[in-house]
C-alpha cells in the first residue's frame, strides 16, 4: 500500500474530520439523510448497506460502480450498536475484515474500529434525536485520500461469526473511476454547509440544513 493512501487511524484531525464524525456521516448517508458529498466535497461518502442480510455459510457479493472527482473517500465496512460501549466493542469482535485497494491489502484493518456515542463529544455536527442519541456505536471506518485519475478497485471482505454456525461472508467491490479534476461547483454546492459552532447550529440536525446552491 503506497504511503499516505489510507489515513492512519491515529492521525491528528480537526473536530469536523475526526474518525467518529466521518464514520457517523456514512451511517447517516446510508439512511438517506445526508448527501454523498460533505465538507465542501472534501469527502465523498461511499455506499454502505446497513440492512444487508448476513446468512450463515453464505458468501454474497455486491458491486458499486462510482465515477468521482479527485477527493477523499470515507468507507465504512461494518457496524455494531449497543446500549454500552463495552457491548459495542464486544460485538465488534465477531467480525474479521479485509480491505484491498488495487490488490494491495490495508494493513491491520482491526485498528480502524471507531467507538463513539451518537450524542457524545466526538460528534459535533450530526444530531441524533431521541433514543438514538444514547446508542453506542462501533464502526470499522477508513478514509482514503484522493486517488490518481483512472480506474481503481476497493475490495472489502467482511466475515461475521455466528454462534454455532458457519460464518457469513459479505464481499463488496467499489469499482471507482476517478476523473482528472477536483470537485466542481455543483458537487461542492451539494454538500451541507460546514458550521461547528453549536450556538449557531441551535442543535439543529446537520442533515436538515439546506444545501448551498
Amino acid at each position: 500500500m503506497p504511503p499516505g493512501t489510507v489515513r492512519p487511524p491515529d492521525a491528528k484531525t480537526g473536530m469536523d474530520t475526526n474518525p467518529a464524525n466521518l464514520a457517523s456521516a456514512v451511517v447517516t448517508h446510508a439512511f438517506g439523510r445526508l448527501p454523498e458529498y460533505i465538507d465542501g466535497a472534501g469527502f465523498r461518502l461511499l455506499p454502505f448497506d446497513l440492512f444487508r442480510a448476513a446468512q450463515p455459510g453464505v458468501r454474497t457479493l455486491r458491486v458499486y460502480r462510482i465515477t468521482s472527482p479527485r477527493t477523499s473517500f470515507v468507507l465504512d465496512t461494518a457496524l455494531t450498536s449497543a446500549l454500552t460501549e463495552s457491548d459495542a466493542r464486544r460485538d465488534s469482535r465477531q467480525y474479521t475484515i479485509a480491505v484491498h485497494l488495487d490488490g494491495r491489502a490495508v494493513p491491520s484493518p482491526e485498528r480502524y474500529w471507531v467507538f463513539y456515542r451518537n450524542n457524545g463529544p466526538q460528534i459535533c455536527r450530526i444530531y441524533f434525536p431521541g433514543d438514538l442519541g444514547s446508542l453506542n456505536m462501533g464502526v470499522n471506518s477508513f478514509v482514503l485520500r484522493p486517488l490518481a485519475p483512472g480506474r481503481h478497485l476497493v475490495h472489502v471482505v467482511v466475515r461475521e461469526r455466528i454462534a454455532g454456525r458457519a460464518p457469513a461472508t459479505l464481499v463488496t467491490d467499489y469499482v471507482l473511476r476517478i476523473l482528472p479534476r477536483a470537485p466542481n461547483a455543483r458537487e461542492r454546492a451539494s454538500a451541507p454547509p460546514d458550521d461547528t459552532d453549536p450556538a449557531k447550529l441551535g442543535n439543529k440536525p446537520l442533515v436538515f440544513r439546506v444545501p448551498k446552491g
